[in-house]
């Protein structure tokens, strides 16, 4: 029961520092994409009180319900991602106004298009399936490898590999890599937490490993991503994303040890691009400096370490592997979006949970921490 109201705290203190950090630093980005420099903070502050409802909705749900019924959410996700899937087929100019093409990828549904459904403040109505794949996943494996009763390791082997390579090829085809790779590890993870024998695990990791090397190499902006990371590209840092990971660094390093002062950012004034969502680690590490981004991790870590701990201590095994699973794609989303920033990785667009603008990320990161703390409440009954 502590650690579940521990999470909950630390929950609504990102939150908070989320509404502060995107009001500071969306102004002049917002006013060159809407001409209205607080569009994009009225915006999150929107998500963000849907997102605290929804939040402490899931709160009071038993998790034992959400995985009986995970089957029928795994089947409608499946459908929406290969409606995604289908409509990536058809060439940008023309794709359909509920599935737009946006910057040559096809990784979202407008649920009300045509006017159909307005929403006060908001123009369209967005969702990532991509965003609901993760909580669905994790539900769908944890019946699939918990179940409450002994099952064939080869058996509990296939049913992590089908459902999370169904899931995440097709995201891929979105494109979108990086969220493919992190519900790849989420359901890796939850595989190993079950206790089935790891020994197939094994045998799978170098091919994985060089189907991921052959899936960069034979796209082009992929690519050049790892060839910017490597200092190599023959578009250096003129390249879209050669020149974000320059003005992060750049932000970053103007930050040094104390920062330059809330609100005194320089990068913000559309130097650095996405200041809102891919790139706002940046302009928190140039205003805070290294004190400020340390804190933000230790706050990120503590929080991880919560959710461990929730799921150390459940004794339901189909609990434990829910709370296990919601913690590492948190804790795995962070880590991904902190390394692309300071360039120990290629650079990927993810964004920063529970800060960064974006609707289907916090609504549904909101979905899976509810529901984390249900397991710890329901730890406290069952001990």
């Amino acid at each position: 029961m502590k650690s579940a109201r521990t999470v909950e705290y630390i929950v609504y203190t990102l939150l908070l520092l989320g509404v502060v950090f995107i009001y500071n630093s969306s102004a002049a980005h917002s006013q060159n994409i809407f001409g209205n420099p607080h569009r994009f903070f009225v915006l999150h502050v929107v998500w963000v009180v849907l997102s605290v409802a929804v939040f402490n909705i899931f709160i009071r749900l038993d998790y034992r319900k959400l995985i009986n019924i995970s089957w029928g959410l795994y089947v409608v996700t499946l459908f929406l991602l290969l409606v995604l899937a289908v409509t990536g087929i058809v060439p940008c100019a023309a794709s359909p106004r509920f599935a737009p093409c946006i910057n040559n990828a096809n990784r979202w549904l407008v649920l009300n298009f045509g006017n159909l459904v307005r929403v006060p403040f908001v123009a369209d109505f967005n969702i990532q399936p991509s965003e609901l794949a993760k909580y669905v996943l994790i539900l769908f494996l944890a019946l699939k490898l918990g179940g409450g009763r002994k099952k064939d390791s080869s058996v509990n082997f296939k049913a992590y590999l089908i459902y999370t390579l169904v899931f995440s090829g097709l995201i891929l085809l979105q494109p979108n890599m990086s969220t493919a790779l992190i519900i790849i590890s989420v359901g890796t993870i939850m595989f190993f937490v079950s206790g089935a024998d790891i020994k197939p695990l094994l045998v799978l990791i170098p091919f994985a490993l060089l189907i991921s090397v052959l899936l960069v190499l034979v796209s082009p902006y992929r690519r050049d991503r790892l060839l910017s990371f490597l200092g190599n590209s023959t578009t250096g840092t003129q390249a879209p994303e050669g020149y974000q990971v320059k003005q992060v660094k750049i932000a970053l390093g103007s930050g040094g040890v104390f920062g330059v002062g809330f609100g005194q950012s320089r990068q913000k004034y559309t130097y650095l691009p996405e200041v809102a969502t891919d790139s706002i680690f940046g302009i928190i590490g140039e205003e805070f400096g290294f004190l400020g981004t340390a804190a933000l991790l230790s706050i990120f870590m503590f929080l991880v370490f919560q959710g461990f701990e929730i799921g150390r201590k459940c004794e339901h095994l189909e609990g434990r592997l829910v709370a296990i699973g919601i913690t590492s794609w948190i804790g795995l989303q962070f880590l991904v979006h902190v390394s692309a920033n300071s360039g120990l990785i290629p650079y990927t667009g993810v964004p920063l949970p529970l800060i960064s603008y974006g609707g289907s990320s916090m609504l549904f990161s909101m979905i899976g921490l509810g529901t984390l703390v249900n397991i710890g409440r329901q730890n406290k009954y069952n001990s």
